[in-house]
């Protein structure tokens, strides 16, 4: 990596927005397309000692057929002039240290391109992942910079993240472990056995969304991960390998919506988000 910290190629409570400390103006938390080299985010969203491994190494097995998209990977489709991998590698280079990218092995050069091309800065190295997510998390945990002592585990499929949130989630791992952001549920939730019959209604008031990104204390979830291994343990939520070890996990409320890409229809609403986050941050400018 250069000294620039680009890429060189080849080479139970949670906290709400409005009682966090690190509260900025709602122009900066808006803003998803600022180079993160931009010294408004370096100064006041900095973590230093802290990494992110951001996972694109995902299937998109259920993103159907879309016009234009790159066949093997929805995370290199575009959204209001870049990449789905690029938004949401720069909300986490505007926090931390170094991002960790991992991907296909299949698909390694067209992610380093993508993220030069941008001039993506604090990617540390783009790395292959494995046959499951908990894979590739290990694959990019093992790559994070010995330096990092708080490690973000984030999903490439949610670009619309908050660089503030970034930060909060940051903050509260940190302070508590471990971290992860979360929607408040406001759908009435019915459980059910079978499938075919509503059982009860559930209480949401105690239920909420998981999402990414989450945080760890870096040494903590490396062995956890190994032990996972050892054990033939599979996970798709890292969070839950701290539950099952007695660990708690801090609850971080998104401050803005933070979907997972996963659908057609899925994209279409979060191009219509950036397009409207771009919108506004042009008219604050004039």
């Amino acid at each position: 990596m250069g000294p620039s910290g680009d890429l060189a190629l080849g080479a139970h409570g949670a906290v709400r927005p409005a009682t966090n400390p690190v509260a900025r103006p709602a122009r900066a938390m808006s803003d998803h397309s600022t180079d993160p080299a931009d010294p408004e985010h370096s100064n006041e969203l900095r973590r230093p000692g802290s990494a992110a491994v951001l996972v694109a190494a995902g299937s998109s097995r259920r993103m159907g057929s879309i016009p234009g998209r790159t066949p093997s990977n929805k995370t290199l489709l575009e959204a209001a002039g870049a990449p789905l991998l690029v938004h949401a590698a720069r909300a986490l280079a505007s926090v931390v240290d170094a991002v960790v990218v991992v991907g296909r092995a299949d698909q390694l050069g067209a992610l380093e391109s993508t993220l030069a091309e941008f001039r993506v800065g604090r990617v540390a190295a783009v790395v292959a992942g494995g046959a499951e997510r908990a894979d590739s998390v290990r694959a990019g945990l093992a790559a994070v910079p010995a330096s990092a002592t708080t490690v973000l585990v984030h999903d490439a499929a949610r670009p619309l993240v908050l660089p503030l949130d970034v930060a909060r989630v940051v903050d509260a791992a940190r302070e508590h472990g471990a971290a992860l952001l979360v929607e408040a549920m406001v759908d009435t939730v019915k459980h059910s056995t079978d499938g075919r019959f509503a059982g009860r209604t559930l209480d949401r008031s105690e239920l909420w969304r998981a999402q990414t990104p989450q945080g760890f204390d870096r040494e903590r979830l490396v062995a956890l991960h190994a032990a996972a291994e050892r054990a033939g343990r599979r996970t798709t939520d890292d969070a839950s390998l701290w539950e099952e070890d007695g660990g708690k996990v801090a609850l971080v409320e998104s401050g803005g919506p933070n979907p997972k890409v996963t659908r057609p229809d899925d994209l279409v609403w979060v191009r219509a988000v950036l397009r409207a986050r771009r919108g506004r941050h042009s008219d604050e400018e004039e």
